[in-house]
């Protein structure tokens, strides 16, 4: 097996150890005679998405493909970006709050793939911002979409491209290569962490 299989195997095993681990955890700390809680029915179903979602992820990555992805409305776009980031809001106990601040006469977004890119963007993020409310601003133009996560001052190591021997969850390993394909560039300035993604 080569290095980048084996790094990818790992990966995968790591994150799907940290779903099951999630699962036992709320089963255990449960009333076995009760049924459960709404709250830890919350937190039992945005793990098994979590794992789901790192599943599809890792086949992905281990097959050399990417989702197909159809242009969307700017207002669908975000809805379901919101939707899609409800279980990591469960399990990490934050909101997100997502606004649009772009020119409204192109408001048309690139659908799952950026969708995607995003949420894992925003999965390697999380750790290095403080509050209970992660801002997410998109925008766009004629020539590129913008997301801005304000709060956010560095980037995180894990996606840094240039510290290849670094350990990466699927996340961050979905977010470097979508990313690329995308032809995405991220970096920090005033406004906080910042990707730009070209016009197809």
């Amino acid at each position: 097996m080569d290095s980048t299989s084996e790094a990818l195997l790992r990966s995968s095993l790591h994150d799907l150890a940290n779903v099951l681990s999630g699962i036992r955890g709320i089963l255990e700390l449960s009333d076995p005679e009760q049924p459960l809680t709404p709250r830890d029915r919350l937190r039992l179903d945005a793990v098994i998405t979590d794992g789901v979602i790192a599943l599809e992820r890792s086949r992905h990555l281990g097959m050399g493909t990417l989702p197909e992805s159809m242009v969307e409305s700017g207002l669908d776009w975000r809805h379901q970006f919101s939707e899609q980031l409800r279980p990591m809001g469960t399990l990490f106990r934050r909101n997100f709050n997502i606004r649009f601040a772009g020119e409204l006469t192109d408001d048309r977004w690139p659908g799952e793939l950026l969708r995607g890119y995003a949420t894992a963007l925003t999965r390697q993020i999380l750790p290095y911002v403080q509050g209970e409310t992660l801002e997410i601003i998109t925008q766009s133009n004629p020539k590129e979409w913008c997301l801005v996560w304000p709060q956010a001052t560095v980037i995180p190591e894990s996606l840094k491209p240039e510290l290849a021997a670094r350990p990466r969850d699927i996340s961050a390993r979905w977010a470097l290569r979508v990313g690329e394909s995308l032809g995405a560039s991220l970096r920090v300035d005033g406004d906080g962490l910042t990707v730009r993604v070209p016009r197809f």
